[in-house]
């Protein structure tokens, strides 16, 4: 498990998201990747790739990518911020968020390989689950792209997806030890806490 903390550095939400195992587009079409996280129990520090660069990163450092140099906000485990010219969260280029995915009391339950998906093809799908520690894996796809993998999210943890934070509320094993063919399997499901635009 992560030794935390979930999150180092501020002004998170003002600059551009990475998120974990997703390429993301920057200004002049350098593709940038949160290809790994790293955590010490105090401090957090990322992997960045592109092209067939990959840079080590923490809170606050400046770093050079596609030509420009930015500034790195913050560090998650389930994002990385940008900050720097031409680098704007969504919700400031003017974007508007999407209605998708539909809650009921602000909660989410997300059945295990069963995707939850919105009109326009974006998707949110539980991959795996897992016990001893229980813990997650959510992928979510905009736009038929990958657009962030969330692996070993504990009960508690937090993920981000169609410009809001969730909060994994609770996770059920189902009973997946044996055929899916067999009258006795059930599937796992995660039950999302909506946190607010991100």
């Amino acid at each position: 498990m992560d030794p935390g903390p979930e999150c180092e550095g501020g002004g998170a939400a003002k600059g551009l998201h990475l998120f974990s195992q997703a390429a993301t587009a920057l200004p002049g079409g350098t593709s940038v990747t949160y290809a790994e996280g790293h955590a010490d129990g105090t401090h957090r520090t990322a992997e960045l790739t592109t092209g067939s660069t990959r840079l080590t990163v923490e809170p606050a450092q400046r770093v050079d990518l596609g030509g420009h140099t930015y500034t790195v906000a913050q560090i998650c485990t389930y994002r990385v911020v940008l900050t720097g010219p031409g680098l704007h969260a969504p919700t400031e280029r003017g974007e508007k968020m999407t209605d998708w995915p539909m809650t009921r009391d602000g909660m989410l339950s997300l059945a295990w390989h069963t995707p939850n998906s919105s009109t326009g093809g974006d998707q949110v799908v539980v991959t795996d689950i897992e016990s001893g520690p229980l813990r997650c894996a959510v992928h979510v796809v905009h736009d038929s792209r990958p657009a962030g993998t969330f692996r070993d999210v504990p009960v508690g943890g937090t993920i981000e997806f169609a410009g809001r934070l969730w909060k994994v509320a609770s996770i059920d094993t189902g009973n997946m030890a044996v055929s899916v063919a067999s009258r006795d399997f059930k599937p796992g499901h995660v039950t999302l806490k909506e946190l607010g635009d991100a």
